[in-house]
């Protein structure tokens, strides 16, 4: 279980369990509140899940994900013993949850414009 709002001082964070704490931490440390950081994972999840793609990486500034049709490997770039692996549904879940916090802006929409423009295709993600 994982929820993602804004603290009193406006910035993101979460409460979960601790089985989902890691992948709740990538999103809101290395995600953090830029949309177009957010529109790119959801669109490599759905591309992924889809099969248009078959994988890819990310490293941010304190993780480091492998993502694949199984689901997505996280590690921790500074300490080790935080790592996790999730399967593909639920971190494609925790990914549409984090991006419908980050998605109540109205900055939101020139995102998804400026997405689209710079990578000549529509989002594939439909929640937009």
């Amino acid at each position: 279980m994982v929820e993602f709002h804004r603290d009193e001082t406006g910035h993101v964070a979460f409460r979960s369990d601790a089985r989902m704490k890691c992948l709740a931490m990538w999103l809101t440390g290395d995600i953090q509140s830029s949309h177009e950081i957010c529109l790119d994972l959801l669109a490599d999840l759905e591309d992924i899940a889809t099969g248009r793609k078959e994988t890819e990486s990310w490293e941010g500034n304190a993780w480091a994900a492998e993502i694949g049709a199984t689901g997505v490997d996280l590690q921790n770039l500074w300490v080790e013993d935080l790592s996790a692996h999730h399967p593909l549904a639920e971190a494609r879940r925790a990914a549409e949850q984090y991006w419908r916090l980050l998605a109540d802006d109205p900055d939101r929409a020139r995102a998804v414009t400026e997405w689209e423009r710079d990578n000549g295709r529509q989002h594939p993600y439909p929640g937009l």
